[in-house]
């Protein structure tokens, strides 16, 4: 009786929402697909299908554009990705992740100006971003306007005092303004915060080299090599040095430890090679590991035991000497 009242209106009221609902799932799983999906081919598609989905929210297509963009940018479309970021901000504004986004790829397109036009704006959206001050520091130096790098990159240091890299950065800033006493001072700093950045290493060892300070430039360049083999611009200017130790063996002998480690402890879940899909889905292949910390921002995590948490992962003890062949054998692959 009540079914019967409903009448043909009433069925197809129901029928509508219905098929909303089952579009608006359909939707909510391309852009969960559109965030997260592995592949960078099924990442792109299926935020062109939320993109085009008559069903999709504003905000939606928003997160769809800026997510398809970030894809872009990955694989080097550096035009498309600026087209992308633009769409999104159209439609939202205020994002400052799209602000960022479009900042890193105009700043990647050399349009050092445009650059810091986005990230200015991101700024005021987000004045305490370290990481928004630090890359704007970046382009700011890329633009030849070092004592705006410095005033960036020391604000960045004010609102994150650990950060390693903006000590890297205005060390270099620093160093081009030659005042050589601060550079120093800075990348000593970074490598403090952070025992395994090995460009910090490398800096300094450069300045060491200027500085005719040979046996500080050699220790430092060859720490960086030891950290990550992949430095052609350290062994370079340790052939400068005349170096004749036996860096490459101990280099070899520090990969083969680091690839023993993970694969006795993180194979399970993690791809630890340099191909092939992690066994758990949440688990990032090893070989990606640079790209998500490309500054290897990684001490921390792995003294934890923990390259990137995940609820079933395993812990287990590390040694400082296991890091650093971790994080050695980790740029190896990377460089592969």
């Amino acid at each position: 009786m009540i079914a019967a009242r409903w009448g043909l209106n009433g069925r197809m009221a129901l029928a509508a929402g219905l098929f909303a609902a089952a579009g608006s799932a359909a939707s909510a799983d391309a852009l969960d697909d559109c965030r997260r999906a592995r592949a960078p081919e099924q990442r792109l598609g299926a935020c062109s299908d939320v993109i085009k989905s008559a069903t999709a929210s504003p905000e939606d297509r928003a997160a769809a554009y800026r997510a398809r963009a970030e894809a872009r940018s990955e694989a080097g479309a550096t035009a498309e990705a600026i087209a992308d970021f633009t769409a999104a901000l159209a439609l939202k504004p205020d994002s400052v992740a799209a602000l960022g986004g479009r900042a890193r790829a105009r700043l990647s397109a050399g349009d050092n100006d445009g650059a810091i036009g986005d990230y200015s704006e991101a700024l005021r959206l987000a004045p305490r971003s370290s990481g928004l001050l630090l890359e704007r520091g970046h382009a700011h130096t890329a633009r030849g306007d070092v004592d705006s790098a410095i005033a960036d990159l020391s604000d960045a240091i004010r609102h994150d005092p650990k950060s390693a890299s903006a000590f890297n950065s205005r060390g270099l800033a620093w160093r081009r303004k030659r005042d050589l006493g601060r550079a120093h001072a800075d990348f000593t700093t970074a490598i403090a915060l952070n025992p395994i950045y090995a460009l910090a290493y490398v800096n300094r060892g450069y300045l060491a080299e200027a500085r005719g300070q040979k046996p500080e430039a050699v220790e430092d360049l060859e720490t960086a090599l030891l950290i990550d083999p992949s430095l052609t611009g350290a062994k370079e200017a340790l052939k400068r040095l005349g170096s004749t130790s036996s860096l490459t063996a101990r280099s070899e002998q520090r990969i083969v430890r680091g690839k023993s480690l993970v694969e006795a402890n993180c194979s399970r879940c993690h791809a630890v090679g340099a191909s092939g899909a992690s066994p758990h889905p949440k688990a990032p292949e090893f070989r990606t590991l640079q790209r998500r910390h490309p500054l290897l921002a990684l001490r921390e995590p792995l003294t934890r035991g923990i390259a990137a948490p995940h609820d079933e992962m395993p812990r287990f003890a590390v040694t400082d000497g296991d890091i650093d062949a971790i994080v050695a054998y980790i740029n190896n692959l990377s460089a592969k």
